[in-house]
């Protein structure tokens, strides 16, 4: 026989087993230079490195995504696009964080790169 305490107990642990996590996605727009340029297919895993960890860093113990493509351009810049998701976290809330890289560098796998410009949207 159940007790009435196991029954609320397990009631409740249902309930937060199906609470939906909330994750929304930002997208960002960077102008970015990294040193050393070894070219857009060669640090690919950089930018996301560089991305990600930066994203990790300003939300630490939160569930995080990023997907990132670059264009070189022939000056040696890159347009880089992020779409970010950070859970429970608001959209607009990390693109401000985002935004606040604006001239700082961030540190890749195998470049350091330096944002030129950041806008989120």
């Amino acid at each position: 026989m159940f007790s009435k305490s196991f029954i609320a107990v397990a009631i409740l642990a249902t309930v937060a087993l199906a609470t939906p996590v909330k994750r929304a996605s930002t997208t960002c727009d960077f102008i970015m230079t990294p040193t050393p340029d070894l070219g857009a297919d060669e640090l690919q895993t950089s930018i996301n490195y560089a991305v990600g960890h930066a994203v990790g860093a300003a939300y630490e113990g939160k569930t995080l995504t990023t997907e990132n493509s670059l264009v070189r351009h022939d000056d040696g810049t890159y347009d880089v696009y992020s779409t970010i998701e950070v859970t429970d976290v608001d959209p607009a809330t990390v693109g401000a964080t985002v935004e606040s890289w604006d001239e700082t560098i961030l540190d890749g796998l195998y470049a350091q790169w330096k944002v030129n410009a950041a806008n989120c949207y």
